[in-house]
């Protein structure tokens, strides 16, 4: 499975912004015609959510 980087709500930087993080234990799901992956950081361990095209869902299958 390819790697997937996704905003994190509880790690930011600085200035106070969500940084990219690494998401581990990923699952691909489709809702209502809406793709989306769940997962968590694998830095500070939070739940990290992402939208996704329906190309880049099936080949994270």
């Amino acid at each position: 499975m390819a790697e997937l980087k996704a905003l994190c709500m509880k790690c930011r930087d600085a200035n106070n912004k969500p940084t990219m993080q690494l998401m581990k234990n990923v699952k691909v799901e489709e809702k209502n015609g809406r793709y989306f992956a769940k997962g968590q950081c694998s830095a500070c361990g939070g739940n990290q959510f992402k939208f996704m095209s329906k190309a880049d869902a099936e080949a994270m299958k």
